[in-house]
């Protein structure tokens, strides 16, 4: 799926706009990943993981770059989820719902 999303993103015709809406909603899924727990984590806990700098972390969640796929993998065994889970846009509206946040009646 997530090859298929990325191919569709990446053809010769493809919407700068959409791409740059992926990439946002990528570092969104991550940025939720990294602060919904107990305990607050800074970006240099994941970057140290993946053997990148925070700041490409930072670039990651504010949706100025797109990990490549191997990134996506670590990044999902690091939160232990899917990598699915961080490209689904739904991602933090059903873990909302899941945990009472919101109402799933909307």
């Amino acid at each position: 799926m997530l090859n298929n999303l990325w191919r569709q993103l990446m053809a010769k015709n493809r919407d700068k706009e959409d791409v740059k809406r992926f990439a946002c909603m990528i570092g969104s899924n991550l940025r939720y990943l990294r602060l919904d727990r107990a305990v607050f984590m800074p970006q240099k806990v994941p970057a140290s993981f993946l053997g990148v700098s925070f700041q490409q972390m930072e670039k990651y969640e504010n949706g100025k770059n797109v990990p490549c796929s191997y990134r996506l993998v670590q990044l999902a065994d690091f939160y232990k989820v899917t990598p699915n889970d961080i490209t689904n846009p739904d991602y933090i509206q059903n873990k909302s719902i899941e945990k009472g946040v919101i109402s799933g009646n909307n």
